[in-house]
């Protein structure tokens, strides 16, 4: 019964098949989204339980959408009930980072061809101060101005011009060049322009304008992550639903806690604190100021992608802190928890082996095998942004919870001293380089 319906859901989610088909107000998309309430990622928060890290990207999303003038204005509003909050995945969305999705914020529109459904995540802001590392100064809230009113129309305009563009083919071709499409996009983010561009030559000729909007993707190398966020979660979606079925469909984590849905128990999130991540920190920072994992890019690994497939990205490892011996050992403990190998997603650094779909809870429970991923690491404090990169894994009580539940079985405490990757991962379990050896962050949340 159990290989049948991993059977199910594996062929469900090698057959998503993610097209870009426009860039759109959030509100277009997104049935409900009404103008006080603001996305964020999963799982679900409240102003009272929200790190200072998120309120800082709630408050910055609250100025841009006019619902405050001030920060403090708007945290009086979210403290008061009048500004109202809610995962981004349980909406059909993604929100990376603490970036967050309000009405007339302009999304990434994702359709899966096998399916109908559609996802969506907002356009990457590139380096510096950016809502999606809780920053919301002038600059942040003038940048995503352009956005909604002069980028986006005009990269609509242009992926209408081309008929949509299929993000299967980038992702495919990208592996072969040195992305792993969680932190490294440099190559899908070229493939991107060259289409974008494309399409740009067949619009009214407003050359300053074009050479702004390519000038932008081209120097935001990251701008890519924004369709795959949503590919991603589409992969798992197409999974949804399969009665007993444990594997994972949605999971992300929040800058407090992290959460898991599974397939088998509809959108019930199962939840424990956060891990805050381990790797390479610049200059002048400490492990005392890293923020707990943030995002809902965790989606990525759990669709086979980022650190599952970090053999591909070398040029990464270094920037996470993660070795060669690493990286196949990554890889080695996603094929353990997989349903099975992607059959367009391909890695010539392994052999041209497939990518390994999917997260079986069980298994994570039975072997204590966690997915590793590959994350931006944010300060504690709203508006510094990024410190460094590294990796993390969610908690292994979200998945004894959830697989409880889908089994309708009682879940145990951990031991007293838990086993390995129970709660924080040992730098030797992720393959860390030495410079992080003694650089070990707290595992509890402040």
């Amino acid at each position: 019964m159990l290989s049948d319906v991993n059977d199910i859901a594996y062929r469900r989610m090698i057959a998503s098949h993610p097209v870009l088909t426009g860039v759109r107000p959030a509100h277009e998309v997104l049935p409900g989204l009404r103008r006080n309430l603001i996305l964020h990622a999963a799982p679900p928060a409240t102003w009272q339980t929200m790190s200072e890290t998120m309120r800082g990207g709630m408050t910055g999303a609250a100025m841009f959408e006019g619902l405050a003038s001030s920060a403090a204005e708007a945290a009086a509003m979210a403290a008061a009930g009048q500004i109202e909050f809610a995962a981004a995945q349980d909406h059909g969305a993604m929100a990376g980072g603490v970036g967050s999705i309000t009405a007339s914020l302009p999304v990434m529109v994702i359709e899966d061809r096998s399916n109908g459904n559609i996802a969506t995540h907002f356009l990457m802001e590139g380096l510096g101060k950016t809502l999606v590392a809780g920053a919301c100064d002038a600059e942040v809230l003038a940048r995503l101005a352009w956005f909604r009113d002069t980028l986006a129309p005009l990269l609509d305009a242009a992926i209408r011009a081309v008929g949509g563009i299929d993000l299967r083919t980038i992702m495919a071709e990208a592996l072969t060049q040195g992305d792993e499409l969680h932190n490294r996009n440099r190559a899908a983010t070229n493939m991107l322009l060259n289409r974008l561009a494309v399409g740009l030559l067949g619009l009214p000729a407003d050359p300053s304008t074009h050479r702004r909007a390519l000038d932008f993707i081209a120097a935001t190398p990251q701008f890519f992550v924004g369709t795959v966020l949503p590919a991603a979660k589409l992969m798992l979606r197409a999974a949804h639903g399969i009665p007993g079925c444990a594997v994972v469909t949605g999971i992300g984590a929040n800058g407090r806690d992290c959460g898991i849905q599974l397939s088998g128990t509809g959108n019930r999130w199962f939840t424990a604190p956060a891990e805050v991540p381990r790797g390479i920190l610049q200059p002048g920072f400490s492990v005392v100021d890293a923020a707990p994992a943030c995002g809902d890019s965790l989606c990525v690994e759990a669709a086979g992608l980022g650190a599952a497939v970090l053999p591909a990205a070398p040029a990464l490892w270094p920037a996470i802190g993660a070795t060669a011996e690493g990286a196949i050992r990554y890889h080695a403990d996603a094929q353990t928890l997989a349903l099975g190998e992607h059959p367009h997603y391909r890695i010539p650094a392994l052999g041209g082996r497939g990518a390994p779909v999917g997260v079986d809870a069980r298994r994570v429970v039975a072997t204590w095998t966690l997915p590793v991923i590959d994350i931006m690491i944010g300060h504690r404090q709203p508006g510094i942004g990024m410190i460094g990169m590294g990796l993390v894994s969610p908690p292994l009580t979200c998945f004894q919870q959830a697989v409880a539940a889908l089994d309708g079985g009682y879940c145990p405490q951990l031991p007293d001293s838990d086993p390995p990757g129970a709660s924080a991962v040992p730098v030797s379990k992720l393959g860390l380089d030495s410079r992080m050896a003694d650089a070990r962050p707290a595992t509890t949340v402040a």
